[in-house]
């Protein structure tokens, strides 16, 4: 059983400054480390004025805690892989990779929010123009970045990009051995033309291939994609049937695509929002003002429900009248109460989906301060060390 948290960089209620929200992240991030959580994962956001989630760079994060905690995995969840330049996304994540240690995991989306995507780079509009373009940008980056990560001298060339850049020299470095056959990094080299052939990029990460990588997604496509990636993938929104169904789905696509059979629910994490005190009622009076006001946003970004299971209509009355927090936790999208009602959720979903990575965002907007320290001791003293042993 692996346990991670998922950590947002919120200020909802705007008292405090971007640097206190800093040096939150930084204790927060140790705390995970000594506590035996086993990573934390940071998120890719622009524009967040409103304090949902203020972490526009997460490699950049992630090298900063990489020099503060020693065990920690540093999982990016996620890059908005359209919003980078695959070239340099390779030679950054590979930097943050030896930065690291290798405890590098990243992890890549489409982006979801409009006005994120759609001021830096419009070309991956997936709302007015239909997904397929966004998509294809996704599909694209990715393998650039793969093969930038991977190959000893890089090159790549489609209808939107070339690498090498056309009818360039390359000249050597006055001093530097030409051509070595030793190296473990990449290799500049050049055609019969005398013009490059191929890019060195330098470094290539520290472990081999790659780190391991995942998607986050909640569509049968999307786990879909991430099998024949041969990648893992990360879900929030699904539950019950539909979580069921994606992990068949995946299961599935990788025995297809890569001839490899995989448990139930390996290499598929669960993200789930989540917050610790001494009672359920001490529990629920801390974060559900917070819940309801983070699922009403969701609601807004995702243009629907994502709460619902595949078989549920979301026009039955009864939904109407249901508190937002007794809904999701009805549906199993908070572990959130007393120690023995964390657990006790957490061990029966772990059991009846085979779980066996967890993503748990305790710091969600609106949740901050004393109580989420508290919450995190709490999880890794009562919770944590049972959880492992399942």
């Amino acid at each position: 059983m692996r346990v991670d948290l998922l950590y947002a960089l919120t200020n909802r209620s705007g008292d405090m400054s971007w640097n206190e929200v800093l040096q939150a992240t930084r204790k927060h991030a140790v705390m995970a480390d000594q506590l035996g959580f086993d990573g934390i994962w940071l998120g890719e956001h622009h524009f967040d004025a409103d304090g949902v989630d203020a972490c526009a760079n997460p490699i950049m994060l992630a090298a900063d805690l990489a020099a503060r905690t020693e065990r920690l995995r540093l999982g990016l969840a996620a890059v908005q892989l359209p919003l980078w330049n695959p070239v340099r996304l390779a030679e950054d994540l590979s930097l943050l990779d030896h930065f690291s240690g290798g405890r590098l995991e990243p992890a890549f989306a489409r982006g979801i929010v409009d006005f994120e995507v759609m001021n830096i780079n419009p070309k991956a509009d997936r709302w007015s123009k239909g997904p397929e373009d966004s998509e294809a940008i996704f599909e694209e980056n990715f393998q650039i970045m793969k093969a930038a990560m991977t190959m000893k001298s890089f090159s790549y060339k489609s209808d939107t990009h070339t690498y090498p850049y056309p009818n360039l020299k390359y000249r050597h470095g006055f001093g530097g051995v030409k051509q070595p056959n030793n190296v473990d990094h990449g290799i500049n080299t050049v055609g019969e033309d005398g013009m490059m052939a191929g890019l060195g990029i330098v470094p290539q990460p520290l472990q081999k291939p790659t780190p391991p990588m995942y998607v986050v997604t909640e569509s049968m496509g999307g786990f879909q994609g991430a099998a024949r990636r041969d990648i893992g993938a990360i879900t929030w929104y699904p539950t019950g049937k539909g979580l069921l169904e994606l992990f068949k789905t995946y299961q599935a696509e990788v025995a297809k695509q890569h001839n490899r059979q995989l448990a139930l629910g390996e290499r598929c994490a669960v993200l789930r929002m989540a917050y610790v005190a001494k009672t359920d009622e001490e529990a629920r009076l801390a974060t559900e003002e917070a819940v309801e006001a983070f699922a009403k946003f969701v609601n807004y970004v995702r243009r629907g429900n994502p709460w619902l299971d595949i078989d549920e209509d979301p026009n039955d009355p009864r939904f109407a009248d249901i508190p937002l927090f007794d809904l999701l936790m009805e549906r199993d999208h908070l572990m959130i109460g007393s120690p023995d009602t964390v657990l006790e959720r957490m061990t029966r979903l772990s059991k009846s989906h085979n779980v066996q990575h967890w993503l748990l965002q305790m710091g969600f907007p609106g949740v901050t301060g004393p109580g989420l320290d508290a919450s995190l001791e709490l999880f890794g003293k009562e919770i944590l060390p049972q959880l492992k042993n399942l």
